[in-house]
């Protein structure tokens, strides 16, 4: 009879499995506690998850509104108008409603709720119903941060935006993946600067994620092994 040594069978399953999308809303889409939505969907035409970092898609539809109008148990930082945070002039309707603060702005998102034990970010989009952002109009420049890193892209488009008055537009713009703080918290500072005189709003944001389950690397498969092995062993006995 010869001796065999049984060597464990080792899979390696390297990389990620199946993906996920999946999206959370912050506020209500209200259009500032106005109604001015009516039974349109304001996202309708951007995309909510999936965008590589910088991609930009705008909703199909802007929707005007009156105003003024002010917070009413709303998610922090939603359905509030907002001057810079230094103000020294007034361009517009906002800037001299009473229920203006100053800037910034601070949007604080927890998307935990769309991850799994042991799923992998693959791509993060962030939505925001922006209003009544006018920067070609009066000149006041808007800053935006992301995790305390000023997001060059998104700061471009909020200073293209020229929505005229009062009137919201959706807008979703990807995010790197590897801005997640493991926490999978979001915080967008928004600010302006010049003499803080333009106001703006937001009326909700959204966070959409694609994700992956994370693959065990190695999996060792040791009851197949040591069966297969025995196995070779018989055989080789009887011969």
């Amino acid at each position: 009879m010869r001796l065999f040594t049984a060597t464990a069978l080792v899979c390696v399953l390297a990389g990620v499995g199946s993906a996920h999308a999946s999206t959370i809303t912050f506020g209500d889409k209200d259009c500032l506690n106005t109604g001015c939505y009516g039974a349109s969907e304001p996202t309708s035409g951007a995309t909510l998850q999936g965008l590589a970092p910088n991609v930009i898609t705008l909703a199909t539809n802007s929707f005007g509104h009156g105003f003024p109008f002010s917070p009413s148990g709303d998610f922090a930082g939603t359905d509030q108008i907002y001057v810079g945070s230094t103000q020294s002039g007034a361009h517009d309707g906002y800037s001299v409603s009473a229920q203006r603060i100053n800037g910034p702005q601070t949007l604080t998102l927890n998307y935990s709720s769309l991850l799994g034990p042991g799923d992998v970010l693959t791509s993060l989009t962030l939505g925001i119903a922006a209003d009544d952002f006018q920067f070609p109009a009066f000149g006041q420049p808007y800053t935006a941060t992301v995790n305390g890193a000023t997001n060059a892209a998104l700061t471009t488009e909020l200073n293209a935006l020229n929505l005229g008055g009062p009137q919201v537009r959706f807008f979703t713009i990807g995010l790197n993946p590897s801005i997640d703080p493991g926490s999978h918290i979001l915080t967008l500072v928004i600010n302006q600067g010049g003499d803080g005189g333009d106001g703006w709003a937001v009326d909700f944001l959204t966070v959409g994620v694609t994700t992956a389950a994370a693959v065990p690397e190695p999996a060792t498969l040791t009851l197949l092994a040591l069966g297969l092995a025995g196995a070779a062993v018989r055989r080789r006995s009887k011969g």
